[in-house]
């Protein structure tokens, strides 16, 4: 089934030709679909004194399903709790500005809602990957590109959704904690997640000695611990393990390791892998970037007339790996990083 040609499948929600009115707070209820399930009180805050100088400036968007007496919440609902607050704190008559719109089915609801926070401020990941697993759940869909297409984000990001999804329920919830310094970043699960696999796929009787929810728990238990001092540690064991794969004598020692850090919540990940680790230098890396740009000036490349089609394949080529490499440095937010160094 071609999920892009069949129409019935996927409602389109048309907002322009909505009806804008002033709705008062007893009208309105948050939609049970809405995947932003975390609201931080400190950006709450600056958005809630921002309403209380100059009112809602963007209308909410909202739905009547027949038979409802209030209309649910399709985009807006951090605005409509702010002004909850604001009532509470005694201010009266607060009404909204909304754009009431068709009902829309629950797979049309959460598409759009996709579609205007990739716009906005993201949702952190574990409320997006429970919003795809709805997506996939409703449209019989696991095509990495096809859900990337219908949702806004990247195939990497839709990668890690999934990896998510692979942790049993209540780790997820551990991503889920309505405050954010108990709230595991769900960063943590996505570097641990190579990991697992490694234990997966090379240690299979070992892991079923341990448990793989035990494993996992061991693994939180150091990050609490504060064994695991940031998240990009997890990386230290996959690159272990990629250089000892050139030598048997390497590898098993590797995997002695890996069962040892498992077994010993006491062990930190520097201490029981670095001795496996190349030094790096990031300057000489660096200096390799500059000097590279500086080669490629030099040609004036932009002028060329010849071979220009393999030239544009060259520099595809780069610019691919530079882009997946960019992607796994950029990949911790600094707020997982400070909550992972607790």
């Amino acid at each position: 089934m071609n999920i892009f040609d069949t129409k019935p499948l996927i409602q389109k929600i048309d907002t322009k030709s909505g009806v804008l009115e002033h709705l008062k707070l007893d009208q309105l209820k948050t939609s049970v679909t809405n995947p932003r399930v975390l609201f931080d009180e400190g950006p709450l805050k600056e958005l809630k004194e921002s309403i209380r100088e100059h009112n809602v400036l963007v209308p909410i968007t909202v739905y009547k399903m027949p038979g409802q007496s209030y209309y649910s919440i399709l985009d807006g609902e951090r605005r409509f709790r702010c002004c909850k607050d604001l009532e509470d704190e005694g201010i009266k008559n607060v009404t909204i500005p909304a754009n009431i719109v068709s009902p829309p089915d629950k797979t049309a609801a959460i598409l759009y809602m996709f579609s205007i926070h990739n716009y906005r401020q993201p949702w952190e990941m574990m409320p997006t990957a429970l919003s795809l697993k709805d997506i996939m759940e409703e449209l019989h869909e696991t095509n990495d590109k096809r859900l990337a297409s219908l949702t806004g984000l990247s195939e990497t990001q839709v990668k890690r959704c999934k990896w998510l999804l692979s942790f049993p329920n209540r780790f997820q919830n551990m991503s889920l904690d309505k405050d954010p310094k108990k709230r595991i970043p769900p960063n943590f699960w996505i570097e641990a997640y190579p990991v697992l696999e490694i234990l997966d796929k090379k240690l299979p009787l070992f892991i079923q000695e341990k448990g793989r929810e035990a494993i996992i728990q061991t693994l939180v238990d150091k990050k609490n611990k504060g064994k695991i001092k940031s998240i990009i540690d997890f990386r230290k064991i996959r690159e272990a393990y990629l250089i000892s794969q050139s030598d048997k004598e390497d590898e098993k020692r590797f995997f002695n390791k890996l069962k040892d850090f498992i077994s010993n919540e006491e062990l930190e990940i520097g201490e029981t892998f670095n001795n496996f680790l190349p030094p790096k230098t990031i300057k000489t890396a660096i200096k390799a970037c500059d000097d590279f740009v500086e080669k490629l000036d030099r040609l004036k490349l932009e002028f060329t007339t010849e071979n220009r089609d393999e030239l544009v394949k060259g520099l595809e080529k780069v610019g691919t790996y530079l882009e997946k490499l960019l992607t796994e440095l950029k990949n911790v937010d600094p707020q997982e990083n400070e909550n992972t160094k607790k």
